[in-house]
């Protein structure tokens, strides 16, 4: 009889055990199964890595000015780093639903570091341009960098499907001026693998980083100071470049 007992609690056990199972198996498949998995370790391999990064105050202050700003779906936000972040994109564009989320000094980690407060928003339009520092500052490979932004469109396409996203291509440096040396023919390899990434998503791909170079392939310094960064005619060409796709334009 004893026996009996502890085969029926084992059969039991093991039956909700099954049951369980079943269920975790349901939700990873609804989820998005393996891909979803993937996403998540990628994720977390990312995060794990911000011990590293250079959290300066002005990240900190402008990450936590955007978690308290209004929150509306109509909005079109700007995503990236410095160079997102130093165009008056309002202005240029004269839509007043433009939100300007970048951050000087952003990477595709940081940049998911803080995603969740764009992603419950649930905006219109993103447009997104970040790498470069990932490069510079960071050291990454190419496929370091793609992996970056394969887990931060993944995100966005799970928990926004409905937000068009548009993904800017990396812009070039000039050598001679700037203090962040990049070889140029690298960031070029970058954005065509770029641009295979957002055609995955069934995503716009940008190419502002054409428009911009010399013939040498480097950043035209009619349009940068220090070589990095851009100046009022580099943003008049790349509001040109995008005004088509902005939504009320």
């Amino acid at each position: 009889m004893h026996d009996m007992i502890e085969r029926a609690f084992l059969l039991i056990s093991i039956s909700i055990n099954i049951l369980f199972l079943l269920l975790v198996i349901l939700l990873i498949s609804r989820k998005g199964g393996i891909s979803y998995i993937k996403n998540k370790i990628s994720n977390l391999r990312i995060k794990s890595s911000q011990s590293g990064w250079n959290i300066n105050a002005y990240y900190k202050h402008k990450k936590s000015q955007f978690e308290i700003l209004p929150k509306s779906n109509d909005s079109i936000i700007f995503l990236g780093d410095s160079l997102t972040d130093e165009g008056e994109w309002i202005e240029l564009l004269g839509n007043p639903h433009i939100k300007n989320r970048g951050i000087s000094g952003d990477t595709t980690g940081r940049i998911l570091n803080r995603l969740d407060t764009i992603i419950q928003t649930k905006p219109k339009q993103i447009y997104l341009m970040v790498g470069i520092n990932d490069f510079a500052c960071e050291n990454k490979s190419v496929e370091q960098v793609l992996e970056g932004y394969n887990t931060i469109l993944t995100e966005l396409k799970n928990q926004t499907p409905d937000t068009e996203v548009f993904i800017e291509s990396v812009l070039p440096v000039n050598n001679n001026l700037s203090l962040f040396w990049q070889n140029n023919e690298n960031l070029i390899k970058f954005n065509l693998k770029l641009q295979e990434l957002a055609c995955d998503f069934n995503y716009q791909y940008i190419d502002i980083f054409s428009n911009l170079v010399d013939s040498e392939n480097q950043l035209d310094v009619r349009y940068t100071t220090d070589g990095l960064h851009l100046n009022g005619k580099a943003y008049l060409i790349w509001k040109e470049i995008i005004e088509k796709y902005v939504a009320g334009k």
